[in-house]
């Protein structure tokens, strides 16, 4: 099996990327890890609420235990907007 190798580069706060959340991402420093990242979901956007459910169902019922999903990272982002 043959990995494309998605290279990231530090974002500043306000630079939302365009991540596809079925890009494998891995490090030399990790291995055996497989990451996947994703822009996260905006206040009310449906779709993204979707595409991360479905990501979900899918590697959460693969036939290969390697290719399962088997952890999530949730960052919750709170800005205070009154400064």
């Amino acid at each position: 099996m043959t990995r494309d190798v998605v290279y990231c580069r530090s974002l500043i706060l306000s630079q939302r990327g365009e991540h596809d959340i079925d890009d494998e991402l891995v490090f030399s420093n990790h291995p055996g890890y497989v990451f996947h990242d994703f822009r996260g979901i905006k206040s009310g956007a449906r779709e993204e609420v979707d595409i991360l459910q479905e990501f979900i169902r899918r590697k959460g019922s693969e036939p290969k235990l390697q290719s399962r999903l088997h952890a999530i990272w949730f960052v919750l982002l709170c800005i205070n907007d009154d400064n």
